[in-house]
């Protein structure tokens, strides 16, 4: 069979175009986006009313969404069009959000004012959610980009069309479909040595090889140790050390939970809060919480959010026990 070196090129042109336009529809897209923001409350004279919406721009359904807020201030939940939706502190999960769909949250704020720089962070169990400050930079939903990419579609189909341009574009689909999936898994050989994240859980959408953050933590430029916790009464008392031996200058927020109420212990002894890390910086707190009085029990889950000033963020969380 003669093939004709033109119609290979073209064919191979449209296979890449194709390709691109598939990543492109397909790509998680999870957006926050803050439409109103109350100044005044009816309910609050200290506070202002937030609406936040969170929506799914991508075709899968977003599971497990943590939308982490600035910890300075307080929250409260007053609704939502998710009834699954919950507010712990500063922390509103929801379970799911289908594709093309959105969560809409209701929440009263005091003890400052609130503005877009106040998300901390959003993640699904897939991705990181970028925050819109203009409803202009909110992207349309996948089905709407599939409908903008139909003419698009039609014309390459026109000029690059035949049998031979119908397989390979099928070919390159599977392909690319398998790349993607492949790309969203953390790779290491067999007998490569896990990396050294102190003991802390931190997310894979983390483990990259652009994050700072990160790179210093498996290196040990960034250490974040607890010592042995101790019980005093019904408290349980966990030191923490913190030393930064990297270049990057960070913010730091440290917090403490447990199973019981926490009410009777200061904030200050349960919370650090954006807290200025320099280079050389060293920094040593004990947070306290009350636990029950079985050994057994008695653990609570420190968290960290680590952040530069260029907006690369690291999340970890650690269970601490008196039995470890």
């Amino acid at each position: 069979m003669n093939i004709n070196p033109t119609t290979l090129f073209y064919t191979l042109i449209g296979g890449l175009i194709l390709a691109g336009i598939l990543g492109w529809i397909r790509a998680a897209r999870l957006v926050v986006f803050v439409p109103r923001l109350f100044t005044h409350s009816k309910i609050s004279d200290k506070g202002q009313i937030v609406e936040l919406s969170v929506m799914n721009r991508g075709f899968k359904t977003e599971e497990s969404i943590e939308l982490i807020l600035s910890p300075a201030m307080h929250y409260e939940l007053l609704g939502s069009n998710n009834p699954d939706a919950t507010l712990v502190t500063n922390k509103l999960s929801v379970p799911r959000i289908g594709s093309a769909d959105d969560c809409s949250i209701l929440l009263q704020v005091e003890n400052g004012r609130f503005t877009h720089a106040d998300i901390v962070s959003c993640l699904s169990k897939e991705t990181k959610a970028t925050v819109a400050t203009k409803l202009e930079e909110v992207p349309v939903t996948a089905q709407q980009r599939v409908g903008n990419t139909v003419m698009i579609g039609i014309f390459s189909l026109m000029i690059f069309g035949g049998v031979n341009g119908i397989d390979y574009f099928i070919g390159r689909d599977t392909e690319t479909g398998s790349s993607e999936q492949a790309a969203t898994e953390v790779k290491s050989a067999p007998n490569e040595t896990p990396p050294d994240l102190q003991g802390w859980t931190i997310r894979r959408i983390y483990a990259t090889e652009d994050n700072e953050i990160y790179q210093s933590i498996i290196s040990r430029k960034i250490i974040i140790s607890t010592s042995k916790p101790s019980v005093r009464g019904k408290v349980l008392l966990v030191p923490v050390k913190v030393r930064n031996d990297s270049d990057i200058a960070l913010t730091l927020s440290l917090s403490i939970s447990a199973s019981l109420s926490q009410d009777d212990i200061d904030f200050d002894k349960r919370r650090l809060s954006s807290r200025l890390l320099l280079p050389n910086d060293f920094i040593e707190v004990t947070f306290e919480a009350i636990v029950p009085k079985e050994t057994n029990r008695q653990a609570v889950s420190l968290e960290f959010f680590l952040e530069t000033l260029e907006g690369e963020t690291l999340r970890g969380v650690k269970v601490v026990g008196i039995s470890d």
